[in-house]
């Protein structure tokens, strides 16, 4: 199948459309295949928990550098 071809088809025939319904039912897959793909939607509650506190760690600079993090492990394990 030809993946470019194809989307010009469908491209071609959604421009022919005069049909509210069509759109309609097109936009409503449109968002729930976006949904769908969305990794917020795939995580759970704990996890978006998780990811919420680490982007408020780095608005606050909470963060280290790469450096700073060999360095410890460096000096802890004695590497």
């Amino acid at each position: 199948m030809d993946i470019q071809l194809e989307k010009y088809k469908l491209v071609e025939w959604l421009i022919q459309q005069n049909s509210e319904e069509v759109i309609e039912k097109l936009k409503n897959f449109k968002e729930s295949f976006s949904k769908d793909t969305d990794w917020n939607y795939d995580i759970s509650e704990t996890e978006k928990l998780f990811v919420e506190a680490g982007l408020k760690d780095i608005k606050e600079g909470n963060v280290f550098t790469n450096e700073e993090v060999i360095l410890e492990i460096n000096e802890k394990y004695g590497l």
